[in-house]
């Protein structure tokens, strides 16, 4: 069965207003994060970095009261302090480089001719590698479902790969300033875009290598961050703070292009954030010369002058990712309290096909039958795997589940009306690792590929 019993005791007892509000932070939050993200992509592609640096201190600045603690000087003045770590920083070093190079290579391919799509549907790969690895490396063992569910998803990549869509026409301006392209206006990309060195197919294939690499990175991070947890227990807030605080030195070679890329951000064409009322010139005009009242009222129009604010549009585009990124984090741990980690990764893989329907609706990203089928593909293959009895003697994955979420607390309070999963709450103790990385869990992050097998 797909949807475990909890999801139907909680849409039967629990508020439908909840339930809106997650559903809403989930799609609507995760969904426009990635078309904002997009948006961005379109007119700087090869601004990946400077998007990782700003979604890293974004994250960190979000997440730096969790690990702060009021303390009081000799002086009796109060300052903030940071808490005692539980996991050494000498623990955490391996695994902040780690973090940060897949970060780093995942936005950085965008730049190398990788649509938005063909993004999705490959970094999906995630847990067909995790099984690779988790099966060479920690010596798991999975069922034959669970096998079939990852060649399926390997099938389906390497066809959705293969079947990537034509870009859509860019604007040309001739040197009369009339556009040559007959199609509707797309903005205009900077002048970094291209790389007269390599051919647009080497290219795509240089990205899809990237992307490849990030996944076996991402699989290692995985494993890396299980034994992590084993010995310090899930201290997943710790890690989602320092993985990203200490990631930001990191970013200290690239200063040169951070700062060249946000002046393209800042140059980027205008748009009107807000129209403001202001009183208009010819208003003081008239009080002055006339000091007798008027016989006729002068019309709302004269009185009144509407401004607009103008902001870069880029940057608009940056913060709307930053704040939905914020708004679909904090859906996914709503949802992550009301189901199991097994549903909450089916809502998600809906979620991504949402994304995908939107990509190629909005913004015209093209969709070949083989991209279609292939994600297809990707989409069933999850649902099976998720669903899969485990190796021979051991339950399926939504079973282990269910008992462990009977066995375990679950929820913790961080501020009011705010409930996230507790360090040793269901989804925490899954091998899916919901609750270690709440960014993993929405999709904008690495996630610890599926480990549930056992040794």
């Amino acid at each position: 069965m797909v949807l475990d019993r909890g999801l139907l005791t909680a849409l039967a007892q629990a508020n439908a207003g909840e339930w809106i509000m997650i559903l809403s932070l989930v799609f609507g939050g995760c969904c426009s994060n990635v078309w904002a993200l997009e948006g961005v992509l379109r007119d700087h592609p090869n601004s990946g970095t400077f998007l990782t640096f700003a979604q890293f201190t974004f994250v960190a600045i979000q997440n730096l009261s969790s690990q702060l603690r009021i303390v009081r000087t000799r002086f009796g003045w109060r300052i903030p302090q940071l808490k005692s770590r539980k996991v050494p920083l000498k623990r955490w070093s391996v695994q902040v480089v780690l973090f940060f190079l897949v970060s780093l290579m995942n936005n950085y391919a965008f730049g190398l001719k990788i649509p938005v799509t063909v993004h999705i549907i490959f970094r999906s790969g995630g847990l067909c590698v995790s099984m690779m690895t988790g099966y060479l490396v920690g010596k798991r063992r999975y069922s034959a479902g669970q096998v079939f569910a990852g060649i399926l998803i390997t099938a389906g990549i390497i066809l959705a790969t293969l079947s990537k869509p034509k870009p859509p026409p860019i604007m040309r301006i001739q040197d009369d300033g009339l556009s040559t392209s007959s199609s509707a206006p797309i903005p205009k990309v900077d002048d970094t875009t291209g790389r007269s060195w390599i051919s647009a197919d080497h290219e795509y294939f240089l990205g899809i290598v990237i992307l490849a690499g990030a996944l076996v990175l991402s699989a290692l991070l995985g494993l890396y961050q299980e034994q992590t947890y084993k010995v310090y227990g899930r201290q997943w807030k710790e890690a989602l703070f320092y993985g990203h605080f200490l990631s930001i030195p990191l970013f200290s070679p690239f200063y040169s292009e951070l700062v060249s890329t946000y002046r393209n951000y800042a140059s980027s064409a205008p748009m009107t954030l807000i129209s403001l009322p202001l009183p208009s010139q010819s208003l003081f005009t008239s009080l002055k010369s006339s000091p007798a009242p008027p016989t006729t009222s002068p019309t709302l129009n004269k009185l009144i002058s509407w401004q607009d604010l103008l902001i870069p549009s880029a940057l608009f585009a940056l913060a709307l990712n930053l704040f939905t990124q914020g708004l679909c984090v904090r859906g996914v741990n709503r949802l992550t309290t009301q189901v199991n980690a097994v549903t909450v990764n089916l809502i998600l893989t809906v979620r991504k096909a949402v994304s995908l329907g939107i990509s190629v609706w909005y913004y015209g990203s093209g969709a070949t039958s083989g991209l279609i089928i292939g994600g297809g593909m990707v989409l069933l293959g999850t649902i099976l795997y998720s669903v899969a009895p485990g190796p021979k003697g051991l339950p399926s994955a939504s079973v282990q589940d269910k008992v462990k979420s009977y066995s375990q607390p679950t929820l913790i309070e961080l501020e009011p009306g705010t409930v996230k999963l507790d360090d040793l709450g269901p989804a925490a103790s899954t091998g899916t690792d919901v609750g270690a990385d709440p960014l993993a869990s929405a999709g904008m992050r690495h996630r610890p590929g599926p480990l549930e097998g056992t040794k």
